[in-house]
């Protein structure tokens, strides 16, 4: 009885009272349903998240670990030599493309050196990423030409070398030929 005499209430309101009280209605419906998802969802990102941070306090315990200045993965006199692991932790961690390895790659590509200098040596996107099937650590820089001409050009190779400060690490020798 009460159901009806509620319908038959809202059947007899205005046109504009029942848009408001449609909206109000979908509102609700879309807010519960975000709720739900995120209480089923929800706790499975938070365990992501917690798997990452361990990933990432190991992460961080081993680029504490290394020496400042040159971090190497092929021998050499200078700098220290990473062993695979640390060369994995240190790509994993780097985001930063020193100017010196942009000169270093640019070296073998005529048209990069020219377009950078051209540019006033800016760079438009780096990248760095760990290949974990080739067991690499592979860099990239993207030039873009500023003025008139829309040139981009594309230089990547493997991450070969890494200068660490006290801030970060940066990729400081890409091997690109």
């Amino acid at each position: 009885m009460l159901l009806e005499n509620n319908l038959k209430k809202y059947k007899e309101a205005p046109e504009g009272i029942k848009q408001i009280v449609g909206l109000v209605g979908l509102t609700a419906i879309i807010i519960f349903t975000f709720i739900i998802l995120n209480i089923f969802f929800g706790e499975i990102k938070e365990s992501d998240k917690i798997a990452e941070n361990v990933k990432t306090e190991e992460i961080n315990k081993v680029i504490t670990s290394l020496p400042r200045g040159r971090l190497n993965f092929y021998e050499s006199t200078e700098g220290y030599q990473l062993s695979l692991s640390e060369y994995e932790a240190v790509c994993k961690n780097t985001k930063i493309v020193t100017q010196r390895s942009v000169m270093g790659a640019n070296i073998v590509n005529v048209s990069a050196t020219q377009l950078y200098f051209d540019n006033g040596n800016k760079i438009d996107k780096y990248s760095v990423k760990w290949d974990s099937s080739l067991n690499k650590c592979f860099a990239g820089y993207t030039i873009r030409a500023i003025e008139g001409v829309s040139d981009t050009i594309t230089v990547s190779g493997e991450a070969k070398g890494f200068f660490k400060t006290s801030i970060d690490t940066r990729v400081y020798f890409i091997k690109n030929y």
